[in-house]
């Protein structure tokens, strides 16, 4: 099962080290600003879409249970640092792509952007400061807004905000999201995405 791909990230990385080579927390903060950030960002949720679609499609042919019973794609990167262990140069860039997966409706969701999060904890990445989310629009669960683009949903926002994720954001922590295959997206910081659902981060 196809859940993030080596190598999908690298582009992404490339782009952060023409910022700079020696990130910090701030730094991290600031790469969605970046006009070639975004783009390759984008492009990274896009083939983690496509990937798992296709992926789907097979299995679809020979019978086989989906990733996604709903057919229903979310890529996400997650942009930010981990701790090198050097005082001298502290932090390092770090990228990492993921796809939801729902493979049937008795089973639990895993959205990229829970995936993203996870591995974050595992890698000491102490800040994600880009996060971007690429998938088709419908209404929030459990707001009933529906924007032009897709934000994480309620369990994700949930899971942003309790103990044991809360430390990797800062509050100008930024979201991007775009809708698959289109030029309109939207870029924000976490609070003010929260607000528009009527949550405090």
């Amino acid at each position: 099962m196809i859940v993030a791909k080596s190598g999908l990230e690298l582009p992404v990385i490339d782009e952060l080290l023409k910022i700079t080579k020696y990130p910090s927390p701030d730094d991290a903060v600031r790469a969605l600003t970046y006009g070639r950030v975004q783009a390759a960002a984008i492009e990274a949720a896009e083939r983690i879409r496509t990937m798992v679609r296709e992926e789907d499609d097979e299995r679809q042919l020979k019978r086989r249970s989906l990733i996604n019973y709903r057919r229903f794609y979310v890529g996400g990167v997650g942009i930010g640092v981990s701790i090198t262990g050097s005082n001298k140069h502290p932090y390092k860039w770090w990228a990492f792509v993921a796809a939801n997966t729902k493979p049937s409706k008795a089973a639990s969701k895993f959205c990229a952007e829970m995936r993203i999060m996870t591995a974050a904890r595992e890698v000491r990445c102490s800040c994600i400061g880009g996060l971007v989310v690429v998938g088709e629009l419908q209404p929030d669960a459990r707001s009933g807004k529906q924007r032009m683009t897709l934000d994480p949903c309620p369990e994700c926002r949930d899971m942003m905000r309790c103990d044991r994720y809360r430390h990797l954001f800062r509050t100008r922590s930024q979201i991007m999201t775009a809708q698959p295959l289109a030029q309109v997206l939207n870029l924000e910081t976490l609070p003010e995405m929260m607000a528009f659902h009527g949550e405090e981060f």
